[in-house]
């Protein structure tokens, strides 16, 4: 029973034309011709165990006799990948209509830069149908709009058609040998479809270049508009090598398409090269590297120019081939090196992204000398994995730049604050504290219930001159600590210069105002700075002012105020506060004395130049 139900498989599996490659081995004939019922197909089918094929080195065959060669075999899967060669194949299959109705197939290949591709019809009267597809001849004047090359197959009802289909390249290039037999609303489907994945692609990295090209230009970041340029080229790499460019945009125009697309290969990797040393800081942590890679971009760039206006494509092919997948190996090693041992956070996105480009890259170039039956995957299956990786990698490159531009935030950030802030006792500066000012008065804060204080440290000189300088650089930073504890992180607290402090805090009334530098005051006289086993006691004075009583609220003048009330504290004896209100309507500015006179210009003039 096993043995009888397996014949009758056998015969089953003939009648509906998909014998498999053991069965037509039993035939007795190597040039049996497969036949295909069209009801059989659907939408579409790869050739795969359902035709012949013949390799034809050199091209010299002609049909008749190819057809009388001996060496025809059973398209299997391991025959799918054919390696990188100018060879020529010749394919055989038999159309069988099994339908009540006339039915049009379409027989594709799946790359379009093909430079030869014949379809040979043969009718049961033995007349031939000969059907060329010339790779120059316009988009807009091919009997199938597809950028793929393809012929139209008729098949009256109840009628056979034997078809044999010969294709190749004029120079070496990657190769498989895996036709596809279509109805014509399934090949229009699939031109839609691979048209749409193609538009889709370009869209990405179209949309991603003018992103980063305008904000390069604007932001004068040379890694950025490199980065842009290599995107751009991707963009031309894809419409070119395609066919969907010269299809949607430039159907009727021949010299564009003249102009092949190894060309623009050059051009992207000169840029994958140039933005990896810009990106990676080579220059400064690799000389050695960064000389390489200049020469290499430079030489790329040569290459596009040479071919450009003369086409040379057995020279071209196998340089390009050697840049895609070269140089985004070197770079994804160079991204590692970067990220592990340089400390570059940023590469790591390069390492992943461009690891990506060069695995898909090598099978996109090698692929094609897998001769393995159980790898489903074509030469042209694995250039659509080049191309969508590149879309990967164009994301994750935007994030490495993103995380780039953001570690370039956080350092001019912190050296801003750094510009901003005493760097003896952290507190704001004199610069700081006229952008904070700025900052209230641009929020409609100013003046509201701002109060001004200025602060001198008593006797400080005789500190220096007793204990040392060292000893005054502690009582400083002693008293900057105490001001970070006694006020809330929104009031303003600056060094002026030397021993002199500006506070500038809200407080309901004068009264409050007092109290809160008074408390300052007598704290900071209580807990005297201990400084290699010193006790050194130390007092201040101070001087009020509330924001609203300066006559034009402007920093120079409230300054002005405040110090000529800190002097009226001076003379008091020091160690105490006193406010603009307790100088008497007499008060006569030349009594101030002279060293205050100085720091009120030098105040006055900066105020002044910040307005």
């Amino acid at each position: 029973m096993p043995v009888r139900a397996f014949l009758m498989l056998i015969c089953l599996c003939g009648a509906l034309g998909i014998l498999p490659r053991t069965a037509l081995s039993q035939s007795g004939s190597p040039h049996t011709v497969p036949i295909i019922d069209q009801s059989s197909i659907g939408d579409g089918i790869e050739l795969i165990d359902h035709a012949l094929i013949l390799r034809d080195p050199g091209g010299a065959l002609d049909l008749d006799r190819a057809l009388a060669s001996p060496d025809w075999q059973w398209l299997d899967a391991d025959k799918r990948n054919a390696g990188i060669t100018d060879d020529r194949f010749w394919v055989r299959f038999r159309l069988r209509n099994d339908t009540g109705i006339a039915r049009e197939m379409v027989a594709s290949y799946d790359i379009a830069n093909l430079m030869d591709f014949t379809a040979y019809v043969r009718a049961p009267d033995g007349s031939v149908t000969r059907t060329d597809l010339d790779p120059a001849m316009p988009y807009d004047q091919r009997a199938l709009a597809s950028p793929l090359p393809a012929v139209s197959i008729l098949v009256p009802p109840g009628g056979e058609r034997d078809v044999t289909v010969a294709f190749g390249n004029a120079f070496p290039v990657p190769m498989n040998t895996d036709l596809d037999l279509w109805t014509a609303a399934g090949f229009a489907r699939h031109t839609l479809l691979t048209t749409t994945f193609i538009v889709f692609l370009v869209g990405c990295l179209g949309t991603a270049a003018a992103f980063w090209l305008l904000y390069g230009a604007f932001m004068r970041q040379g890694r950025m508009v490199v980065y842009a340029l290599y995107m751009t080229g991707l963009v031309a790499l894809f419409l070119t090598f395609t066919g969907v460019g010269e299809q949607i945009l430039f159907p009727s125009t021949l010299w564009l398409r003249a102009l092949g697309f190894h060309w623009v290969m050059f051009c992207v990797g000169a840029a994958c090269l140039e933005f990896a040393r810009r990106h990676l800081d080579v220059a400064r942590l690799h000389p050695g590297h960064d000389r390489f890679m200049r020469l290499a971009a430079a030489f790329s760039l040569c290459m596009a120019v040479v071919a450009f206006p003369s086409r040379y494509p057995e020279i071209e092919a196998p340089l390009t081939f050697v840049a895609m997948s070269g140089f985004p190996l070197y770079v994804t090693w160079r991204s590692w090196i970067a990220w592990r041992r340089d400390g570059i956070s940023y590469a790591g996105w390069m390492v992943v992204g461009w690891g990506g480009v060069t695995v898909s890259s090598v099978m996109g170039v090698f692929g094609s000398v897998i001769d393995l039956s159980f790898v489903t995957f074509s030469q042209a299956d694995f250039l659509r994995v080049v191309l969508a990786s590149t879309v990967v990698e164009s994301l994750l490159l935007s994030a490495s730049l993103g995380q780039w531009l953001r570690g370039q935030e956080v350092r001019r950030i912190a050296a801003e604050t750094a510009a901003s802030r005493d760097a003896l006792t952290g507190l704001l500066n004199r610069r700081g504290f006229d952008a904070n000012v700025l900052h209230l008065k641009q929020m409609g804060l100013w003046p509201g219930r701002l109060w001004l204080a200025l602060i001198d440290l008593d006797q400080f000189k005789d500190i220096n001159d007793t204990f040392s300088h060292a000893a005054g650089d502690a009582v400083l930073t002693h008293f900057a600590t105490m001001l970070r504890h006694e006020f809330r992180a929104n009031d303003l607290t600056a060094r002026f210069g030397g021993e002199e402090f500006i506070l500038l805090f809200e407080a309901e009334s004068e009264e409050v105002a007092r109290a809160v530098v008074d408390r300052v005051r007598r704290r900071f006289a209580d807990t005297p700075t201990r400084y290699e086993g010193s006790m050194i006691g130390h007092t201040l004075s101070a001087g009020l002012v509330r924001i609203a009583d300066g006559e034009d609220q402007q920093e120079a003048t409230l300054i002005a105020l405040a110090d000529a009330a800190l002097y009226a504290a001076k003379k008091a004896g020091r160690n105490t506060v006193r406010a603009a209100s307790d100088l008497a309507e007499g008060h006569d500015p030349d009594r101030s004395h002279p060293g205050k006179v100085v720091g009120l210009s030098s105040l006055t003039e900066t105020a002044t130049a910040q307005r």
